[in-house]
C-alpha cells in the first residue's frame, strides 16, 4: 500500500510468523488512507515492548487477533509528538501524547497495516491516546499504557478496598511493578504481598510499595499463606499462570484475576472474538480447574484481557503526574543502531526473555 507520494517511513516489524529473529528493519509507506476524524498521526520518540508482541509475532494469537497484512510493524505502546491532528480537533500538531494502538477497527474490518508503533511514525485512535504528562519522558511514557492499563482494570474489577490486602505474583515484571504501586498507592491496601528473586528485584518490589516480597525461587506462596483464615487475602492478582494454586490462599468471598495462560472463551467474545474454532481450543469459566478451585473456597476466579479505555489511561496520566506512580524501565535501547545488545535487536532480546524488570523501550527519536 505505497503513499500516493511515495513517501517511506523505516519501521521494525515481520513479514511472516515465527521466531524474534523474523523482526528486520525495513522501510514502509508513510501512513496514509486512514480516517482523519478521529485518528492522528505521531511522530514516533519511543515504543515499549510487551510479552504479547512475542506471542503476536509467533502466531499464537492469530486466530484472535490476526495481522491483516504484511509486512507488519510490531509493538503497540508508544510516546510522542502529534504530527497530523485529527479533525474533531482532540489533539493539535506539536502536542506531546502517549498511546495504545488497539487492533481493531471500529468498524469491525481488519485492523490496517499502520497499526504498529515501533516506527517512525503511527496513527493512534484518539479514543486511545493522552496528553502526556510533562514531568515524564518520551521513554517513561511510553512504557506505561499497556501494564498501566491491565494492571488498573484488574485491580478496579477485583473489588480491592482500601486497607485490603492483595497478593501480586510477579512483582517485578511489567505488570507487577504497576500492581504493586497502585494497590499501595492509589488503592490504599493495607498489605501488598508480591512474589521475586532475592536481590535487585526483591528491592525495586519494596521501594515500588510491597510491604512482603516471596522469593519464588526456594518459597513457595501457597506454604506460606493460606494456613489460617486470617493470613489470606481478600485479592489475588496472578501475571505468571499460578492462579490455581491461589486458590489456597485467597478468602471466602475474595477474588482471583489471572491475565496469564489461556484465557477463557467468555473473555475472548467479551474482546469481540467470534469465531466458532475458538471453542475448539478455550473453555467456559466454569469448567476451567482455576475456577473451580475457587469455587471450592466460596471465591471467585476470572481471565481479564485489556480493554480500550480513554478514561483508564487519563486516569493514569493524572496519577503519574501527582507522583502516585512512576514508571519502571529496564532500559532503553537506540532504534537507530543495529549493535545485538544495544541496538533495538537487544531490546527484544532483553523483553522476551522475561528477565527485564519492569519495560523495555526503544528510542525512536533521540
Amino acid at each position: 500500500m505505497e503513499h500516493p507520494n511515495g513517501k517511506k517511513m523505516n519501521i521494525i516489524g515481520f513479514s511472516k510468523y515465527g521466531k524474534p529473529t523474523q523482526l528486520k528493519k525495513t522501510s514502509v509507506a508513510y501512513p496514509h488512507g486512514f480516517d482523519a476524524s478521529h485518528n492522528i498521526v505521531i511522530k514516533v520518540h519511543a515504543s515499549a515492548i510487551n510479552p504479547v508482541d512475542k506471542a503476536l509475532l509467533s502466531g499464537d494469537l492469530k486466530m484472535v487477533r490476526p495481522v491483516a497484512t504484511f509486512p507488519h510493524v510490531i509493538c503497540y505502546d508508544v510516546a510522542g509528538v502529534v504530527e497530523e491532528a485529527d479533525l474533531e480537533g482532540k489533539f493539535t500538531v506539536g502536542q506531546p501524547v502517549f498511546a495504545r494502538l488497539f487492533g481493531n477497527a471500529k468498524d469491525g474490518k481488519k485492523t490496517p497495516w499502520y497499526r504498529g508503533a515501533m516506527a517512525e511514525y503511527c496513527v493512534a485512535d484518539t479514543a486511545n491516546a493522552v496528553a502526556k504528562p510533562e514531568n515524564l519522558t518520551f521513554e517513561e511514557a511510553a512504557s506505561i499504557p499497556l501494564v498501566g492499563m491491565t494492571a488498573l482494570q484488574v485491580l478496579k474489577s477485583s473489588g480491592l478496598k482500601q486497607g485490603g490486602s492483595i497478593f501480586i505474583s510477579g512483582g517485578a515484571g511489567g505488570v507487577g511493578t504497576m500492581a504493586i504501586q497502585l494497590a499501595k498507592h492509589v488503592f490504599k491496601a493495607s498489605l501488598v504481598v508480591t512474589t521475586a528473586s532475592k536481590g535487585e528485584k526483591e528491592e525495586l518490589c519494596k521501594s515500588l510499595g510491597a510491604d512482603v516480597v516471596i522469593d519464588y525461587k526456594n518459597t513457595k506462596f501457597d506454604d506460606v499463606y493460606g494456613n489460617s483464615n486470617a493470613d489470606k487475602f481478600d485479592v489475588c492478582f496472578d501475571t505468571t499462570a499460578e492462579s490455581l494454586k491461589m486458590a489456597k490462599i485467597v478468602k471466602k468471598g475474595g477474588q482471583i484475576v489471572t491475565i496469564a495462560g489461556m484465557p477463557t472463551l467468555e473473555e475472548i467474545r467479551r474482546i469481540g472474538g467470534t469465531a466458532w474454532i475458538l471453542k475448539l481450543f478455550m473453555k467456559r469459566k466454569e469448567k476451567r480447574k482455576e475456577y473451580k478451585a475457587a469455587q471450592s473456597m466460596k471465591a471467585n476466579w476470572h481471565y481479564l484481557f485489556l480493554s480500550p479505555s480513554h478514561e483508564d489511561l487519563s486516569t493514569l496520566a493524572k496519577h503519574l503526574e501527582s507522583g502516585a506512580i512512576k514508571p519502571v524501565l529496564d532500559g532503553v535501547w537506540d532504534f537507530q543502531s543495529e549493535d545485538a545488545e544495544g541496538g533495538w535487536q537487544g531490546a527484544f532480546n532483553r523483553s522476551f526473555s522475561g528477565r527485564a524488570k519492569g519495560k523495555c523501550v526503544v528510542q525512536i527519536v533521540s
